[in-house]
């Protein structure tokens, strides 16, 4: 992916509106139609809020969000310095559970695997996480007919 524009922020709660703003803002530029960006910016504000509740557990870290294109995708990485964090490892959301029998939460890994198209986690290379979330959305036209 070329990123077409990056994000830094410190671990805080606080700056969830930031990182929400600025994938809503890149997005359209990338041919994304309303209903996509609805999807990717709530999985992108899902997976964030779990590094900075879950990977960091209040600490202060760095949290590095790119916006960019990949093949027929809308491609959002997310890079931080947290303990490594394997979503596959994380417990399956069970449907059959009553909505007043379910537990707090729980449902964020399986909320992003819904919204998004591709969900995928790396180790970083210097530690900690490096996940892209996607959403399908074709090359945008050119003028010409051309894409």
């Amino acid at each position: 992916m070329a990123a077409l524009a990056t994000l830094r922020i410190e671990a805080d709660l606080a700056r969830l509106k930031d990182v929400r703003d600025f994938v809503r803002e890149a997005a359209p530029g990338l041919g994304a139609d309303q209903a996509s960006i609805d999807d990717l910016v709530q999985a992108v504000d899902e997976w964030v809020t779990n590094v900075i509740v879950h990977g960091y557990r209040g600490a202060a870290g760095p949290i590095e969000v790119s916006v960019g294109r990949g093949a027929g995708e809308i491609e959002v990485r997310v890079r931080d310095e947290a303990p490594a964090f394997d979503p596959d490892t994380a417990p399956a959301f069970d449907r059959t559970v009553p909505l007043e029998q379910r537990p707090f939460g729980k449902m964020g890994i399986h909320l992003i695997r819904e919204l998004s198209d591709r969900f995928e986690r790396a180790p970083a290379p210097d530690g900690g996480n490096d996940v892209t979330i996607c959403i399908d959305c074709p090359t945008p036209s050119h003028p010409g007919g051309s894409a």
